[in-house]
């Protein structure tokens, strides 16, 4: 079943890189950027076709009006019609989620054609090769290559083009900033071995944040682009 699924992401992610790599090789920026905006408008327009609309409204309408009948038996201390009106707006939550379902499972197929290749590209585990203690292997990027080795003493120290590089420094390539996350023998669903950790730094941050750390990758690079570009598509399709 994972060579299945291997195999797929495989020949879909060699048509990802041929097609988008004029993008990439002009900036990760640029290539992240459009992947957000056009994402962001490929689920707006799955929700806007998918959606009942006039459903929605009026399920928000009928729920605005139960919370604030809810409200005022509060103020009157009735506590009768407040469990009334809690279980009506409980129904009509229920069944604006239900609305939402078929265009979320549209959204998630999108999701899972395309954001393991951003992930991969932006991202990637680096499997290596060990040769005598030194662990060998290819970083790519757009279609470019640069062999890297890892010297797994008490402190893992990356070599990328003669620069050394320890856990959590940043280093150049590919004419962008990269960081040397981690280097493990866990290499995930699809690689065996000892893998490097690579990721991409899109925003640095003047402090730390947990589970964040010093810089934002490309999942939160994306969500910053994606969040105000979805808003205003929503806004134009009219949207709730």
């Amino acid at each position: 079943m994972l060579d299945s699924i291997q195999g797929l992401l495989t020949v879909l992610f060699g048509f990802y890189d041929s097609v988008f790599q004029p993008l990439l090789v002009a900036s990760p920026y640029y290539a992240l950027g459009f992947f957000s905006v056009a994402l962001a408008g490929i689920f707006s327009l799955i929700y806007w076709r998918l959606l009942d609309i006039e459903k929605q409204k009026e399920l928000k309408s009928k729920l605005k009006e139960q919370q604030e009948k809810m409200k005022e038996a509060r103020e009157e201390d009735d506590t009768e019609k407040v469990s009334e009106h809690m279980t009506k707006s409980l129904e009509l939550n229920q069944r604006f989620m239900m609305l939402n379902i078929k265009p979320m499972i549209a959204t998630m197929v999108f999701v899972a054609l395309f954001f393991p290749w951003l992930s991969t590209t932006f991202a990637p585990n680096v499997q290596l090769d060990d040769t005598n203690s030194i662990y060998e292997g290819e970083f790519e990027y757009a279609g470019q290559t640069v062999p890297i080795e890892v010297e797994n003493g008490e402190d893992p120290v990356l070599i990328v083009e003669d620069q050394e590089i320890e856990e959590g420094e940043r280093f150049d390539a590919f004419g962008f900033t990269w960081e040397f996350a981690n280097f493990g023998d866990d290499g995930g669903w699809f690689h065996d071995g000892y893998t490097a950790r690579i990721a991409g730094v899109f925003v640095p941050l003047p402090f730390t944040l947990p589970y964040i750390g010093s810089a934002l990758n490309w999942l939160g690079f994306y969500i910053i682009m994606a969040m105000p570009m979805t808003y205003a598509f929503r806004k134009t399709l009219g949207i709730a």
